[in-house]
């Protein structure tokens, strides 16, 4: 038996031990920047971003709805969470707000969003525009399954940002085609961009891949999808956030995004 007079150690709350089975610890990306990797093989990305307008930080994109308490606790962390701005309105990436939104009260997180996406983060989650008969069988069978594990459902958006807002010391930059109304975020000083699913650093099956531009099944015009990466392209970051995988660095960064944007799609 122990030593009475040492204090036991208080039990792991079970719901930390599960949060930390889907998301990973926070990780420095850039000056005021972090990002969660969610998701049982840490694919989806979710970025906080200090908020010089406010207390705490903004939410880029959400991942997956298991991820929202863990975004909620990294937000808590840094002294709460101001608003969330969604990338786009697919599945996996509005996936964690509507449950972050209500860890808000009454008066909840406010979820913003390009004009364009609203209609998707309020409604099918892009599931209007998808054409899953052009992915294999067998991909189809899997994605179907995922997308109501990654999906938490519509969410209500309380107000929009558009291309040359300012959002936490960002401005927002407009990269359509693989989304209606899908955004990053752009940061002149460090040459840092947050971009959503501008392009894919993942297959069909969710395994790395180099950039590439998304899956003409998942594209609402893939050749928009086309001139919004070499409109990225031409910012000539140094340091590119995707939706999945990540980060991309380098000074060869620019010659990258210009080949996925220019290579043919199978």
């Amino acid at each position: 038996m122990g030593d009475p007079r040492i204090p036991r150690g208080r039990p792991r709350d079970p719901r930390r031990v599960l949060h930390g089975l889907l998301t990973s610890p926070p990780e420095r990306v850039a000056d005021g920047v972090e990002l969660l990797r969610g998701g049982l093989t840490r694919t989806m990305n979710v970025v906080l971003v200090d908020d010089p307008d406010g207390p705490g930080v903004v939410v880029f994109d959400t991942g997956e709805q298991g991820m929202a308490p863990a975004i909620l606790d990294a937000g808590r962390a840094r002294g709460g969470i101001s608003r969330v701005v969604l990338g786009h309105g697919d599945t996996d990436h509005r996936g964690g707000a509507p449950g972050i939104a209500a860890a808000g009260g009454a008066r909840g997180i406010p979820v913003l969003c390009h004009p364009d996406a609203v209609a998707q983060a309020e409604g099918s989650g892009g599931r209007d525009y998808w054409r899953p008969e052009l992915l294999p069988p067998a991909v189809r069978r899997f994605h179907a399954v995922m997308h109501h594990v990654w999906d938490g459902g519509p969410v209500v958006i309380d107000g929009t940002v558009s291309g040359g807002d300012r959002v936490a010391g960002f401005e927002v930059v407009e990269l359509p085609g693989h989304a209606p109304g899908l955004i990053g975020l752009w940061r002149e000083r460090d040459r840092l961009a947050l971009v959503s699913d501008a392009f894919y650093m993942t297959d069909m099956w969710g395994r790395p891949q180099d950039p590439a531009l998304p899956l003409p099944a998942y594209n609402q015009d893939t050749e928009i999808a086309r001139a919004s990466l070499r409109t990225l392209a031409a910012l000539d970051p140094l340091v590119v956030v995707p939706g999945h995988l990540g980060p991309l660095r380098g000074p060869d960064l620019r010659d990258r995004l210009e080949r996925a944007a220019d290579a043919p799609l199978g």
